[in-house]
């Protein structure tokens, strides 16, 4: 038993100091386990055997061994670092780092506690707190040197917190980032280690011995520094989202070596997003989410901290997000993303064009968006109020979603106007094209359209399509819609026959069903067409319609829609009679002229010989059965009786029920060169009554109009339709020449009639005065001219239906 004893002491007192062999008792790994597991075994064995002549005190001695060796591995674990920072010199930080490295491998091997908590058990020794919780325990070491490091940092960012010369990613000194970094990284261990220490001890134990750990307090040690500590970490962002427009490969460089510690999953991007989007964006955005969330893990304990950061953080990713979005458009211009029409005469849609754009929604919608989740906004708001107890402190959340979506727009307005540059581009490449189109048509070649539909699909849509993303896509080929839309409505000729627009019209739906099944959204749901489609889709229908059809629509807007601006103040009034009958299945139409009051004055020498002519209109509807019909000529009178019937006899019935259909009454003033014209008044067939119920016409009311002038340059838009029609069409150049002699025609009252070019005007003071000389001459005394002349074959006035009563 002696021997053995001595041999047992001589075992034992071995593993005072480690050998080379053995591994070190302190820091736990997986390494070291075999290695002390066996020797402990052996002890154990040996102690179980119970050889030795004092069993007791052999425990004791091996308790004290064993405590002597742990402090004597946790000196040696330190001792490289116990004065590293003593000396305040610039090699602090790469010190600092090389100390974050330890501390590192200290939170990692605190996994391994409760392993070894079972090896020293047996030996009343509880590791935990041996380790941690003594005099020069690792807990004492830890709280001396990083309390030794933080004075040492703090004073150093307080003497650099000056504005920099050169240009960095933040006001302070570029070290800054790097220091931050590392220290926060610090922070993050020296947590992990407090927070994983009460899970392996027993809570009676923890309440026990919580006191002697001074490593508990560690967060109030950063609380001078984290102000800079922030501004690092928001530089860091900046430096990150500055980067990101840089080539992928310098971005992926400059960054491996700070991507050191995993606190949650390094998002990487799935192969789809790899084709739609750059590297440096992926990169860039997946490294701010994570940036965020090392911040909200790092849960520092001071509300106001807390409430800062959120605001400095918010601020800064949504200002990044919005220059990001600049640079990216800065750079589509300066390398020339966007081709050289004046070269190239052709706009084709490049891959890098469409990445880009990608990059831009990636950021903001994976980024922007997730900000309020990510930093926890609710939560720290909550915090301040319920610290300050105050509800004020919501404002801020809303400022800070106000913050977001405003940056949100910023991003979506930089990209519209980029697809604006796409749209404006193809647009210019577009006009040559949509050119030969319409010259083609009006040769009335066959497949007109091909080439347009295959350049728009192929080299615009289809690439687009390829390249970006859905929701941006959508956007895009709505822009492009438009734009072809205009220029097919710009470049569109207006002096061809309309089967030119029946042709261009049957194309154009080819081409509008095509932009509807590709510019949709949703494949299974067909939206309403946009405004443009429709305007040029009523363009091209109305220049379709026969010149007849665009007379009725002139009149009907005329009767129906009749502005102030479009006719001259008030000339008179004209009282009259209208019915209709139906002899055999056909129409008679009866029109009793009464008389006008207050017409216009149209000499300067005496009064008005007015006569009114009444017309059935537009006359092609009527064919040759509407004839002109016109009444006596009353002299020197402003307030003329006429009392006359007039007929027009076997017309259609359905004239009555065509939209348009009007009879036109015309008060002129008889005069020796040219009739003056005084005013007029339309009246719908559609509202004449029928003589089914009454005696005669006398039975019928008496109706009466004001008469008015038309204005000449304020004309329904189907008026300039049929004026472009004169060249080819003469229905449309005697509509155009009657109603513009009527615009230009008569002095009056009223200037806004007389044009200053008008030629055919008797606006001048000495023709006003001779004619109105020679209308005071006796009737027969006329100089030869007919009383009754207009200048209008189509009047007859003898006429054996009109009846002067």
């Amino acid at each position: 038993k002696t021997a053995f004893n001595d041999i047992l002491y001589a075992f034992v007192g071995h593993y005072n100091k480690r050998v080379n062999k053995d591994k070190p008792w302190f820091l736990p790994s997986t390494e070291a386990i075999p290695n002390i597991q066996s020797i402990f075994e052996l002890i154990n064995t040996l102690l179980v055997l119970k050889i030795c002549s004092s069993q007791p005190t052999i425990r004791i001695h091996f308790e004290e061994i064993i405590k002597s060796r742990l402090q004597t591995d946790i000196n040696d674990c330190f001792s490289v670092y116990t004065h590293a920072f003593d000396d305040k010199n610039d090699m602090q930080l790469a010190a600092a780092k090389h100390y974050l490295e330890y501390v590192t491998k200290i939170a990692k091997s605190m996994s391994m506690l409760s392993v070894y908590q079972g090896f020293f058990a047996p030996f009343n020794i509880n590791y935990v707190k041996e380790c941690f919780f003594g005099t020069q325990g690792v807990g004492d070491r830890l709280t001396e040197i990083t309390i030794c490091l933080l004075g040492n940092r703090t004073e150093y960012f307080e003497a650099h917190s000056k504005p920099t010369v050169t240009a960095t990613s933040s006001i302070f000194d570029p070290n800054l980032i790097d220091s931050s970094r590392t220290l926060l990284n610090l922070y993050l261990y020296l947590k992990t280690i407090v927070e994983t220490l009460p899970e392996n001890l027993q809570t009676r134990d923890w309440e026990i011995n919580a006191f002697k750990l001074k490593l508990i307090e560690y967060h109030k040690w950063f609380s001078p520094t984290m102000k800079f500590l922030l501004e690092g970490f928001v530089a860091f962002i900046r430096q990150v989202m500055e980067r990101a427009v840089e080539n992928d490969n310098e971005l992926e460089a400059s960054f491996i070596h700070l991507i050191s510690i995993k606190i949650n999953h390094f998002f990487q991007p799935s192969s789809s997003e790899s084709t739609l989007h750059s590297e440096s964006a992926t990169v860039a955005t997946n490294l701010c989410i994570r940036l965020c969330r090392e911040w909200e893990s790092i849960d520092y304990p001071n509300t106001d901290v807390r409430y800062t950061a959120l605001i400095k953080l918010t601020n800064t990713i949504c200002e990044q997000c919005q220059h990001y979005a600049r640079r990216i458009a800065r750079k589509l211009s300066d390398n020339s993303y966007f081709p050289d029409l004046e070269r190239t005469q052709s706009f084709n849609v490049s891959k890098k064009l469409c990445t880009l754009v990608n990059d831009i929604e990636y950021v903001k919608s994976n980024l922007l968006s997730s900000l309020p989740n990510l930093l926890n906004f609710s939560s720290v708001i909550d915090k301040m109020n319920e610290e300050y107890e105050s509800t004020d402190f919501q404002r801020t959340k809303v400022t800070l979603e106000r913050l977001i979506a405003t940056a949100e727009n910023e991003m979506n307005d930089v990209m519209k106007l980029i697809f604006e540059h796409v749209a404006t581009s193809f647009y210019e490449s577009l006009r040559g094209k949509i050119r030969d189109y319409y010259e083609a048509e009006t040769r009335n070649k066959a497949n007109c359209m091909t080439d347009i539909h295959q350049y728009i699909d192929q080299q615009i849509l289809q690439q687009l399509h390829e390249g970006l993303e859905i929701v941006q896509y959508s956007r895009v080929a709505s822009a492009i819609r438009i734009k072809a839309l205009q220029c097919f409505k710009e470049l569109l000729p207006f002096n061809v026959p309309p089967d030119f627009y029946k042709r261009v019209l049957t194309s154009f739906d080819l081409l509008a069903n095509y932009f509807e099944e590709v510019c949709r959204e949703k494949s299974h749901t067909r939206g309403p067409p946009c405004d443009e489609e429709k305007a040029f889709r009523s363009i091209l229908e109305k220049c379709a319609l026969s010149t007849e059809q665009l007379q009725l629509m002139y009149f009907l807007h005329i009767t129906l829609a009749r502005s102030p601006h479009e006719y001259s103040v008030n000339h008179g009034q004209i009282a009259f009679r209208a019915a209709y009958e139906t002899i055999n299945d056909l129409l008679t139409i009866h029109v009793f002229i009464l008389n006008c009051r207050h017409l216009t004055k149209m000499d300067y020498f005496g009064k008005s010989d007015p006569y009114v002519v009444l017309e059935l209109m537009p006359s092609t509807v009527f064919q040759s059965r509407a004839k002109s019909f016109q009444t006596t000529t009353k002299k020197q009178t402003l307030n003329p009786d006429f009392n006359e019937l007039f007929h027009w006899h076997r017309l259609p019935r359905n004239v009555l029920s065509i939209p348009g259909t009007v009879l036109h009454m015309s008060v002129w003033d008889l005069d020796v060169m040219t009739d003056d014209f005084i005013g007029e008044c339309f009246v719908p067939l559609a509202n004449i009554e029928s003589l089914a119920n009454r005696q005669s016409i006398r039975d019928v009311p008496a109706s009466e109009i004001p008469l008015r002038r038309p204005l000449k340059n304020i004309q329904p838009s189907v008026f300039e339709l049929i004026r472009s029609r004169i060249r080819f069409d003469p229905i449309a150049a005697q509509f155009v020449k009657d109603r513009t002699r009527v615009m230009e025609t008569g002095t009056g009252n009223d200037d806004r009639s007389i044009s200053s070019d008008d030629r055919h005007s008797s606006g001048s003071y000495a023709s006003s005065v001779i004619r109105s000389m020679v209308s005071m001459l006796p009737f027969n005394m006329s100089f030869g001219f007919n009383s009754n002349s207009r200048d209008r074959s189509d009047v007859d006035d003898n006429d054996d239906d009109n009846d002067i009563i």
